[in-house]
């Protein structure tokens, strides 16, 4: 009987703790938005509807700039267009910040959720190889990440504004560099 009492205690701590951990994590790791209802009377916004940008397979693209996010790194500052796509996935809003060919390339993910943020690197390609399921990837830590919105929530078929800065440190040991990004973002939720 007391066995029996001893693992149904041990049980209980089990499931009690798995809530705890989750809701610490989403505490610590994630990051704070903040709001600005102002952000849309920025005039960089203006400007992204007359800036057209030319992709690997039209001369011209047919929509206008949605974004100006710049990427420094240790060799210099990328020139990379970076499109912004912005989905609701019922648990999440999920903005991504893609640059590539169509074939392989890269960018940026933020996840949101509720009142908060999480910033994670990403990359692409149709090159698959016999053990790439293997491969972790690379290693990243996010040093700082803010991002400011014009509003606390958001549904399919809203216009976003936003404005995000980060630093990110990938590698480690006498390989790591840093990225630092920011710029403004604005775009119709999916």
């Amino acid at each position: 009987m007391i066995k029996i009492k001893k693992i149904l205690l041990y049980i209980g701590i089990g499931i009690v703790s798995i809530p705890v951990f989750i809701a610490a994590y989403y505490f610590i790791a994630w990051g704070q938005n903040e709001t600005d209802p102002n952000l849309s009377k920025n005039p960089v916004y203006k400007s992204f509807d007359k800036q057209r940008h030319k992709t690997v397979f039209e001369e011209e693209s047919e929509g206008g700039q949605s974004n100006n996010l710049i990427i420094k790194t240790n060799s210099g500052t990328s020139e990379e267009f970076y499109t912004c796509y912005i989905n609701d996935n019922k648990l999440f809003l999920d903005i991504k910040f893609s640059a590539g060919d169509g074939f392989s390339g890269g960018g940026y993910e933020l996840k949101i959720v509720k009142n908060r943020h999480q910033l994670s690197p990403y990359h692409y390609t149709d090159v698959i190889r016999p053990f790439d399921f293997l491969d972790t990837g690379d290693y990243y830590k996010v040093l700082d990440s803010r991002l400011v919105l014009d509003k606390d929530s958001y549904k399919k078929g809203d216009t976003i504004f936003g404005y995000t800065a980060f630093k990110i440190q990938n590698r480690y040991g006498p390989e790591k560099y840093f990225e630092e990004g920011k710029g403004y973002f604005k775009a119709i939720v999916n």
